[in-house]
């Protein structure tokens, strides 16, 4: 089963109790926090649970439903009365003082009316606050495995270079003892050129995924030195059935727009009570100098709604209405879009990925096999040894680059979907 309402609002209780009371401390397991950091193991579970418990992305998000939250009670909050006193007149003997409350009562509900319509904008901080959580799982899943990666070339481009080293090596001894020429051993120095500039290429493009990473998560400066992973893996059973139903999420996104509707109606139905009119009460005590003292007072006053009968908000209500059903079907074509183009370039990614492991790869470990046997007994010539080492190491190159598309398809695909199991 995929994620739905009920299983997005537990998500929502849960990280939004540890954002909250994560000062008080009690026996509960928490995420991974900075001072439990490890930088020299760093596997994708660990990565994720720090961003969930440091991200300031979450911490806005949950302040976020908190101020709805006091909006919503301030919402329902019957209004204040109001003190008055002074003097009708300062006189002498004729002087008059006086002192009442008056309290204005607020009819047809208005405010239930306008807590509801405030609850749903509770409600969709507390999706919103979802969907911030997932946009972090995604990003911080894509910027470890494009780092993870570039963590895997350089382990290859590190083995190109020992092999072209060697190699050179050899063909300086050859040179040396007449047995091969001068252009050869340039063929394999100007080949090992050229994998030592692609491999600090290759390294500073580590780096900066290292930096990225680490942003990702949410702290900049935080130290990464060894990812620990295996691109080969598969994203696991429930990605397998996404690939497969093809289906639009209900997602945080699409609940967000159904709540809208919802809270445009309520503001609807609060507009079409405006016209009737609150009633203000005053009831009070005057003082007066000369007999009779002591005097009561008592006045009511209500608006008549002749000219201003609240037709403007009420036509506008009607189209917010309207604005936002059409949202909720605009929403759910633009995730099916996506989700569309995601699951085409995964199957493409995985698609190439089988052919490097089935055909590619074999053929071109087969080559450097064949090729190096027969330059040793002399059948062909350091170019050609070279050229099939060559062609190893891009097509394992190309392989890798195949697994890190079919990664960040995936990360992005499961972070539509909102999958909490990943990979």
């Amino acid at each position: 089963m995929y994620p739905v309402n009920r299983f997005f609002c537990w998500a929502a209780s849960i990280l939004l109790a540890i954002l909250v009371t994560a000062s008080y401390g009690d026996d509960t397991e928490t995420p991974i926090s900075r001072e439990d950091w490890s930088d020299t193991d760093t596997s994708l579970g660990s990565a994720v649970d720090l961003a969930q418990s440091v991200s300031p992305n979450l911490a806005k998000a949950a302040a976020d439903v908190e101020a709805a939250r006091g909006k919503a009670v301030q919402a329902g909050l019957y209004p204040n009365p109001i003190a008055q006193g002074g003097a009708t007149q300062a006189a002498g003997n004729e002087s008059q003082y006086y002192f009442g409350l008056s309290q204005e009562i607020v009819t047809k509900h208005k405010l239930k009316l306008n807590q509801a319509a405030a609850n749903r904008e509770t409600y969709q901080a507390e999706l919103m606050f979802v969907r911030t959580r997932f946009e972090l799982l995604t990003s911080v899943r894509q910027t470890f495995f494009a780092a993870l990666t570039a963590q895997r070339r350089v382990e290859v481009l590190t083995r190109l270079v020992e092999i072209t080293r060697k190699s050179a090596d050899a063909a300086k001894q050859l040179l040396a003892a007449g047995e091969t020429s001068r252009a050869d051993l340039l063929l394999f120095e100007i080949e090992l050129e050229k994998s030592e500039v692609a491999l600090q290429n290759t390294q500073s493009q580590l780096a900066a995924a290292r930096k990225q990473l680490a942003a990702a998560i949410g702290i900049r400066n935080l130290k990464i030195e060894h990812l620990t992973g295996n691109l080969k893996d598969s994203p696991g059973d429930a990605f397998d059935q996404l690939l497969m139903d093809a289906y639009v999420p209900y997602n945080a996104d699409v609940q967000i727009a159904e709540q809208e509707i919802e809270r445009s109606r309520l503001i609807l139905r609060r507009a079409q009570v405006e016209p009737f009119p609150n009633v203000t009460l005053y009831g009070g005590y005057q003082y007066q100098v000369v007999p009779i003292h002591d005097m009561g007072l008592f006045s009511a006053s209500i608006p008549v709604p002749v000219w201003n009968r609240n037709q403007g908000n009420i036509a506008s209500a009607h189209a917010q209405i309207m604005k936002a059903t059409a949202n909720v079907s605009h929403v759910q074509n633009q995730i099916a879009g996506r989700m569309a183009e995601l699951i085409g370039r995964y199957q493409v990614a995985d698609q190439q990925v089988k052919r490097f492991e089935e055909r590619i790869l074999p053929k071109a470990r087969e080559g450097v096999t064949i090729t190096q046997e027969a330059f040793a007994q002399g059948t062909f010539d350091s170019f050609r040894l070279l050229q099939s080492q060559r062609g190893l190491i891009d097509s394992n190159l190309g392989y890798i680059t195949a697994l890190e598309m079919r990664w960040l398809a995936a990360a992005e695909l499961a972070g539509l979907a909102q999958l909490e199991s990943f990979p």
